[in-house]
């Protein structure tokens, strides 16, 4: 689901990241899953949040001396559930807007971490952090799933182009992360 052809051969997700295309996929899991970019440079390492990385379009908390060395990604623990949705451009790809979900259930299902990441919608990837704050200790249905994913947008400005309306993305944006989460919930449940 990442790529095109030539991508998957040859590209690194060092490189797909630190080129921050806001249609790329790996962006909306490393933020779901926390991760840490380690960059260097010529005055030594430097760790960046995920969530920190991503500035604007092809914008990233890179300096112009520093590469990308290393992604630290922690390993979920048991009983979490992830899901990535996307609606691909059909001639690229790329996601219009992709949604990934990472979520874990405590022992009386109620949510007890949930991560959510959205690349393609907008000029740059972003966690969405009122929908997580939404759903954290909440038992999930439909309702109260479709209720959270109406905060997906948050403040982001979504992208207006040919491919979509900034409207028709935030429609997309909202059932992705409906579907994210819930998918993410099932995964959960069943690792309990």
């Amino acid at each position: 689901m990442v790529g095109d052809r030539q991508v998957r051969n040859r590209g690194t997700i060092g490189g797909a990241l630190a080129h921050a295309d806001a249609a790329a996929d790996y962006p909306a899991a490393i933020l779901a899953l926390d991760s840490t970019i380690v960059a260097e440079g010529p005055n030594g390492e430097r760790r960046i949040p995920a969530r920190d990385f991503f500035v604007d379009f092809l914008t990233t908390a890179l300096e112009p001396t520093e590469v990308l060395r290393e992604i630290r990604v922690a390993t979920p623990g048991q009983g979490y559930g992830w899901s990535y949705q996307k609606l691909a451009n059909q001639a690229s790809g790329y996601a219009i807007v992709g949604v990934a979900a990472l979520l874990a259930l405590d022992a009386s299902g109620t949510v007890a971490d949930l991560r959510v990441g959205v690349t393609g919608a907008a000029p740059v990837a972003w966690r969405a952090t009122a929908t997580e704050d939404a759903l954290r200790g909440k038992t999930l249905d439909q309702a109260t799933v479709a209720s959270a994913a109406e905060l997906v947008d948050g403040d982001v400005e979504f992208l207006d182009d040919l491919h979509g309306s900034a409207e028709y993305r935030r429609r997309v944006a909202r059932g992705l992360t409906r579907r994210a989460i819930l998918e993410a919930a099932a995964r959960a449940g069943q690792s309990r």
